[in-house]
């Protein structure tokens, strides 16, 4: 029983020793362990105080007659009665209850160890007791894997488990702690270790970057053949009447606006975050304000030549519809230019979106810059609809409300629908989508202004001529 570790057991004791000066005193007896005393209540058997009386007195009558008795068996703790009445010990000093608790603590010792050692009437079979050997005894049983400790007392071994929350994990050395995980990591509840996140961006190798890859050379292929036509065509009446040498500013504009959607993908430099939503808002601000000068002049001409005379041809000769394309393009490059430097973008590193998952991409992408680039994109895009919208009973030749609406259209619901994407989901194909819309923004202007016009030039060619459009004005003319 020496050998066995008694620091590690709990002792549940009565109150007859447990609050004992003279057990306290016992050197090294703080290293038995823990001990929980017990409070025994007390009770009264009828008529033992009687019995007790009448025994003692019984005994003192024998005093005399057992004169020879050793004066030396002295001892409280005898059983000789006469010994207690010889030293004038009164029963009221003497507990029962605790004597006969002490008598049951003995006794379950020594015939635990009997049993323990094989002893018999004779000898015991064993001379030494392993620590293996002794009853083991716990309160709680083990957490499960990734499960902290919770202690509900003063003893290690009672306890409740808690799962590891998510973001934490178990270290085996540590049971009653969760640890954090690091900034680049993440656990499931319930874990004992971390793990790394995923990294979300749009690689080249990704197949929706292949796809939207497919996709971008497309339109840059369809606006440089569209390009090409128009220039070789372009003293041709369908050229003049869609912008003339304008036409090739636009389809520019629109080249860089689909060129601006490669700063999407890879990992972000500093310089692709700073290039690719100003490189976009110019350009689509030089294509919109091309459309909405050209609608302008179409009325102009048609509507209000007649009654602003004077003005119209001031604004005519004096360049004013290039002077009034430099001045939106330049007034865009300042807001762009100037919200960069205010607001730089910066490579970030998106740690709180998802628990799991670190968001590669520029930052500032939802700011109060952006959105003064984006209210003055939309105010060009509504003086431009209402431009259109104003020529919509004009010659079919000059009349492009439709086209110009459906293609406004497509550009404000395909930029709402990515911004509503981006504020509830930030992984790989939300930022697919950003290309997406950026190509799709070049490709519906592209087709909505300008294919009807390739079709007249390559397919139509007698519709391409002088006097088919003198004709449709003076059809114009005479219907009004």
């Amino acid at each position: 029983m020496g050998t066995s570790k008694l620091n590690d057991k709990v002792w549940i004791g009565t109150e007859d020793w447990s609050p004992s000066t003279l057990i306290s005193g016992i050197p090294g007896i703080q290293t038995i362990g823990t001990v929980i005393g017990i409070s025994v209540k007390d009770t009264s058997i009828p008529g033992f105080e009687d019995f007790e009386k009448k025994v003692v007195e019984a005994a003192m009558q024998h005093m005399s007659e057992k004169s020879n008795m050793s004066s030396s068996n002295d001892c409280l703790q005898s059983s000789d009665l006469y010994s207690l009445a010889r030293n004038n010990f009164t029963m009221d000093q003497y507990d029962t209850s605790s004597s006969f608790n002490v008598y049951k603590a003995v006794y379950a010792l020594a015939h635990a160890l009997h049993e323990t050692l094989g002893c018999d009437a004779g000898e015991c079979h064993k001379k030494n007791l392993e620590p293996h050997e002794t009853a083991p005894s716990f309160c709680s049983p083990p957490c499960p894997e990734g499960h902290k400790k919770l202690l509900t007392g003063q003893h290690a071994c009672c306890f409740d488990c808690e799962a590891c929350p998510e973001a934490t994990f178990l270290n085996k050395s540590e049971p009653t702690h969760c640890q954090p995980c690091l900034p680049e990591q993440w656990a499931p509840p319930s874990s004992v270790q971390c793990l790394n996140r995923t990294v979300l961006l749009l690689d080249w190798d990704n197949p929706l970057s292949i796809a939207l890859l497919f996709y971008l050379a497309t339109c840059l292929l369809m606006t440089c053949s569209t390009a090409v036509i128009l220039l070789v065509h372009l003293d041709t009446p369908v050229a003049k009447s869609a912008g003339g040498r304008t036409c090739l500013l636009m389809l520019a504009a629109l080249t860089i606006a689909a060129l601006s959607s490669l700063c999407h993908f890879g990992h972000p430099s500093p310089l692709a975050c700073i290039l690719k939503q100003p490189l976009f808002t110019i350009s689509f601000s030089v294509c919109l304000a091309c459309i909405t000068v050209r609608a302008l002049q179409v009325v102009c001409i048609f509507k209000f030549s007649s009654k602003l005379p004077p003005a119209y041809d001031r604004w005519m000769k004096k360049s004013g519809p290039e002077i009034t394309i430099f001045l939106v393009s330049v007034t865009i490059l300042l807001v762009s230019v100037l919200r960069v430097s205010l607001d730089t973008p910066q490579v970030s590193r998106d740690l709180d979106f998802y628990p799991d998952k670190i968001v590669l991409e520029c930052s500032k992408t939802l700011s109060y810059g952006s959105g003064v680039e984006l209210a003055f994109v939309s105010i060009l895009s509504v003086l431009c609809f209402s431009f259109s919208y104003m020529g919509k009973d004009l010659p079919a030749n000059y009349n492009e409300a439709k086209c110009v609406t459906f293609s406004l259209m497509v550009y404000m619901i395909s930029w709402i629908s990515f911004f509503t994407l981006y504020l509830i989901n930030r992984d790989t194909f939300t930022m697919a989508a950003r290309v997406f819309a950026t190509l799709f923004s070049v490709l519906t202007f592209l087709a909505g202004y300008f294919f009807p016009k390739v079709y007249i030039i390559v397919f139509k060619p007698k519709m391409n001529t002088t006097a088919h459009f003198q004709n449709c004005i003076q059809m114009y003319t005479m219907n009004r």
